[in-house]
């Protein structure tokens, strides 16, 4: 979590975001697992793969994901004083009256974090979630709350224009 001590209207306040190893590890396996599957493929095969040729498909599939966790977007969400924002490749921005309620859903052994809307949408927030991530559930209490907090509340309003000078 990154929190900031000024809090603006277009979203410098708490947020949530993916750390490296969130955003390497699946990667990663998914590298590891196509690698296995090709290995043994070209076992079966008059061509077999030698050790070599392995240790540098699995060389360059590492550097693959490095590069994709390095230079990926950053996702995650911002917690405003008027609104939810996600970021995930595009901002989307929620205001909290608008959020009916968050659920905690688990798939495939990962936890998220669901926004079910008023006009009967969901979103997925692409963070908090339980992924190599120890403080998941003092994030998700702390989503909670500030959703809490300001969702019967309207956002501050804007300050009327200035008069015009006679």
């Amino acid at each position: 979590m990154h929190s900031s001590a000024s809090r603006s209207a277009q979203g410098s306040g708490r947020s949530f975001r993916l750390g490296l190893a969130q955003r390497a590890l699946p990667g990663a396996i998914g590298f590891l697992s196509a690698s296995l599957v090709l290995y043994v493929g070209h076992f079966f095969t008059d061509d077999p793969m030698s050790a070599g040729d392995l240790a540098q498909l699995l060389g360059w599939s590492l550097v693959g994901v490095a590069v994709l966790a390095l230079t990926g977007r950053r996702r995650g969400v911002i917690l405003t004083e008027d609104a939810l924002v996600v970021v995930n490749g595009a901002r989307r921005v929620f205001p909290w009256p608008g959020i009916e309620r968050l659920q905690v859903r688990r798939v495939l052994g990962v936890s998220q974090v669901v926004a079910h809307l008023a006009d009967g949408r969901r979103t997925t927030l692409p963070a908090p979630t339980s992924f190599v991530d120890p403080r998941f559930e003092e994030k998700v209490r702390e989503l909670t709350e500030c959703w809490q907090e300001r969702r019967l509340s309207p956002p501050p309003a804007a300050a009327p224009p200035p008069a015009p000078a006679p």
